[in-house]
């Protein structure tokens, strides 16, 4: 025997499909020093705040504690996508955007960019 839930079944969320775009995707990475109690989720959430719709991607890549890198704090290595669906993204696009989540990761976490 067992029993079944309907209503739950119904509660599903279906993904719809999205036309790819026919123009190039741009990779910038970032690595960035911040407090070690930090967390990466919160990070995303402040990059989304943004609201850049060229952002189609966003990929932690590295963590890194020691030698540079001052007690209690970290290193995190990210990897921002940025694609334009109508246009190809210029070089100054892309600084822009890039300088848009600087500042936002500084204003949030007093984020440093590591040298």
């Amino acid at each position: 025997m067992f029993e079944l839930e309907l209503a739950a079944l119904g509660e599903r969320h279906i993904v719809q499909a999205q036309e790819l775009s026919k123009y190039q995707a741009n990779r910038r990475d970032l690595a960035i020093v911040v407090k070690s109690d930090v967390q990466f989720a919160d990070i995303v959430a402040s990059i989304k705040k943004v609201g850049v719709n060229q952002l189609v991607d966003l990929k932690l890549f590295d963590v890194y504690t020691g030698q540079g890198v001052a007690d209690g704090f970290k290193s995190l290595a990210i990897a921002l996508t940025l694609q334009d669906k109508a246009r190809t993204l210029e070089d100054k696009d892309i600084q822009l955007v890039v300088n848009q989540v600087v500042s936002v990761l500084k204003d949030d976490f007093d984020a440093t960019l590591r040298d």
